[in-house]
């Protein structure tokens, strides 16, 4: 859920400039200095203390932890401090990745910061429990989704776990139809437009960020998938992973009637891959 000011109008000359030189760069390679700003709003406390609620449920142990889609560490550094057993992370943005590795310097954390997409996972080991949040999955045309789920089988061990989320088109409908923030930081200012296309069942979010002192405007344009529910479910039926649940929002309740903003999935791995 998007927070921060509407769109103010004595902000929109900073972006409307025509002597402003634009430069394209892709997802998170501009916003990743930014990134914490950004999120600021988010509990992720609240969010670790659900993730472990989750694989307990289905695990008592003490599971070694890799964090998929990471970004700039912030679910990862909050399980490192509650002691959880995290040694990896990995995102496909070396620079959120290069936040993630400086955040955990200045804390001790020794956790490594991999660089891998979610097609891709062969830099990983294997682990007890495969987190991937914050509707990275959503990244994944439908065509490529079935490719994560299995790199994801590929690097858990025997009866591990695989909890992934999704945003809902309830999400994009509520919150993305047609939004704009304009807002400014230290250093910087920072255009925000988010529009969700229900025929193609896609959101698309474009950035653009202004740095103090530096005459360019850094943009990005960010698209994410919405599936439904019940396509997702079909695809890991048609996997090897075992589906233990299906969870609307932060609850431990099952989705109906196309209401959740988001769902959680927690998965098993069983057999062999076909």
């Amino acid at each position: 859920m998007p927070k921060g000011g509407l769109t103010r109008q004595e902000d929109r000359p900073i972006f409307a400039s025509k002597s402003a030189m634009y430069v394209q760069k892709a997802p998170y390679e501009a916003i990743a200095s930014i990134y914490d700003f950004l999120m600021r709003h988010v509990d992720y406390r609240r969010w670790v203390g659900y993730l472990k609620a989750l694989w307990t449920r289905f695990d008592p142990g003490r599971p070694d932890i890799c964090e998929l889609a990471c970004g700039t560490g912030n679910i990862a550094l909050e399980l490192w401090r509650r002691g959880h057993r995290i040694s990896a992370a990995s995102d496909a943005s070396e620079a959120m990745l290069a936040r993630a590795r400086e955040k955990a310097r200045r804390v001790g954390a020794e956790i490594s910061f991999v660089r891998a997409d979610l097609r891709d996972l062969s830099p990983l080991g294997k682990f007890k429990v495969l987190l991937c949040v914050y509707d990275s999955i959503n990244y994944l045309p439908e065509g490529e989704f079935p490719e994560a789920l299995r790199q994801a089988y590929m690097h858990l061990s025997p009866g591990g776990l695989f909890i992934f989320d999704i945003c809902t088109e309830a999400n994009s409908m509520k919150y993305f139809l047609d939004y704009t923030e304009v807002e400014s930081g230290p250093g910087f200012s920072y255009e925000r437009r988010s529009r969700y296309e229900p025929e193609e069942r896609v959101q698309y979010t474009y950035f653009k960020v202004r740095l103090a002192g530096d005459p360019r405007i850094y943009c990005e344009t960010h698209r994410q998938w919405i599936y439904p529910v019940e396509w997702v479910v079909e695809r890991i039926g048609e996997s090897p992973f075992e589906l233990l649940g299906a969870f609307s929002d932060f609850t431990f309740k099952g989705v109906r009637g196309g209401e959740a903003n988001r769902v959680h999935f927690v998965l098993r791995k069983e057999g062999r891959w076909r």
